[in-house]
């Protein structure tokens, strides 16, 4: 049913006023907690703290990559709308 544009849309529409503050919310949290509440490490000190930043942007970065494969092989081999609407998506 979601394989259909006019459907997804439809469905999308009504799910993102309400999925958007609870990702900016979850966003603001992390970012904090990972910034201001991680305690410093021994060595390193304050700087140590750019990793729990850097490991899930670039594994978010990853799985872009990943998807944009799997959307791109479904649009080539089932010929879905939806796929190529992924694939512009995310890049």
């Amino acid at each position: 049913m979601l394989g259909s544009p006019r459907y997804f849309y439809t469905f999308s529409s009504r799910v993102l006023p309400w999925l958007t503050p609870i990702a900016l919310l979850t966003l603001a949290a992390g970012l904090i907690w990972g910034l201001a509440f991680a305690p410093a490490d021994y060595q390193q000190g304050n700087s140590y703290r750019i990793i729990f930043i850097h490991v899930p942007a670039s594994s978010g970065a990853l799985m872009g990559y990943m998807a944009l494969g799997v959307s791109g092989l479904v649009a080539v081999v089932w010929r879905m709308k939806m796929a190529e609407v992924m694939l512009k998506a995310i890049a």
